[in-house]
């Protein structure tokens, strides 16, 4: 079975990232229209099409939509299902993928309520029998431009009537309070400890040099997704 190196997996992600830059630089058209993640939406199709899943099972846009639990449905940025033979479908991957440059103080907070609920959401309705008996797969890509802001913003959150949780007042790898990118990189493991997501890769884009990226956090890596999403898929086939 076919699974792609880390260094196939970087080159994709470059090729991604210099999508996300070219379509953000068309101004706030591309930025309004959803477009940034494109790129990264083509590098999974790429994947999955080796897998040998078909472009028909293969759904973005206005027709991903899955029944929910809390609601009646949830639009999704790609959903992988699978045609069986007799007829009916296996939901094998749900993917969303997000994208933030600047206003992180005024826009971190939202997609962490938007990330934590549609996963809740997801999961009750797997739970009551939604999607038949496979669990899927549920991955998060966050891409986030670096930016002065991230290291420098706000470590301090004032008001609040009990104290914070020590991970942010104690940021593992520094001691001191987390700033922005910091945060936003807890959001993510957070997720991924507590299984609301099966893996989430967190990537910091370099706005000057176009494709070039980091990852903070080596548990939170495209890698790891991608191989993760890979050996999902294969093992239903």
């Amino acid at each position: 079975m076919w699974m792609p190196t880390d260094d196939e997996i970087k080159d994709m992600t470059k090729v991604a990232l210099e999508t996300f830059w070219g379509l953000r630089h068309l101004g706030d058209k591309g930025v309004r229209g959803g477009k940034t993640m494109d790129g990264f939406a083509e590098m999974l199709q790429g994947v999955l099409r080796r897998c040998g899943v078909d472009d028909t099972e293969i759904i973005m846009g206005k027709k991903a939509k899955l029944p929910s639990f809390y609601r009646l449905s949830k639009d999704w940025d790609m959903i992988v299902i699978q045609n069986r033979p007799d007829g009916s479908r296996r939901l094998l991957c749900v993917l969303e993928f997000k994208s933030m440059k600047g206003s992180v103080g005024k826009n971190l907070n939202n997609r962490v309520e938007e990330a934590v609920g549609s996963s809740a959401d997801l999961w009750k309705a797997y739970e009551n029998d939604a999607f038949g008996v496979t669990r899927p797969f549920l991955g998060y890509i966050y891409v986030m431009s670096e930016d002065i802001e991230l290291i420098i913003g706000n470590t301090e959150r004032k008001g609040l009537l009990f104290p914070p949780l020590e991970a942010f007042t104690k940021f593992e790898r520094t001691g001191r309070p987390a700033n922005y990118e910091e945060r936003a990189e807890l959001f993510m493991k957070h997720m991924a400890q507590e299984h609301l997501y099966d893996k989430c890769a967190f990537i910091i884009a370099d706005p000057d040099i176009i494709g070039e990226y980091r990852q903070p956090n080596l548990d939170l890596t495209i890698e790891l997704l991608i191989k993760t999403m890979v050996g999902h898929v294969q093992a239903h086939q």
